[in-house]
């Protein structure tokens, strides 16, 4: 699909609680679809609006480092009923087959960036207990891409 806008400036974007519908690994760029979209700030050049508002459907790719698998890492927690934290280490491909199966939906929560990589705070909803999961993406890649047509009016924060 081929989209009117590409941003590699993380300024006036964000995730925050956006759900991905598809994720993937392709050449070498990890990527994550939303069909209900992602923020663009009103300050944004492409944007003539006076508040924050959801894209229509999205992608993000980031560009992987060496362009592997490796090159992301995955943390998932769980809370026990006595409170007891215990984490797992996935492999990316398992993420990518949960949320493509709809096994899982993955909410982006917050996002800290340095020069070359990226820590994703992310929630995993299921239908089965536990229901929600706490979930870490550690993923090196020194550039990002946003994808999107249309801005949504109708859809501010």
């Amino acid at each position: 699909m081929n989209f009117l806008h590409c941003d590699h400036n993380e300024q006036y974007l964000t995730l925050h609680d956006c759900i991905t519908t598809r994720a993937y690994l392709e050449d070498g760029k990890l990527g994550f679809e939303f069909s209900d979209g992602f923020w663009v700030s009103p300050d944004h050049p492409e944007s003539n609006l006076s508040a924050l508002v959801r894209t229509d459907f999205s992608k993000v790719e980031y560009t992987l480092k060496d362009g592997k698998d490796y090159d992301v890492s995955i943390y998932v927690f769980d809370v026990s009923v006595s409170g007891k934290i215990t984490g797992a280490m996935w492999e990316l491909q398992e993420l990518l087959d949960n949320i493509n199966s709809g096994k899982c939906k993955l909410e982006f929560i917050y996002q800290y960036t340095d020069f070359r990589s990226r820590m994703v705070e992310c929630m995993l909803h299921t239908d089965e207990e536990p229901y929600h999961q706490t979930c870490i993406i550690k993923i090196s890649a020194p550039e990002v891409s946003y994808y999107w047509n249309n801005l949504r009016a109708d859809r501010p924060w």
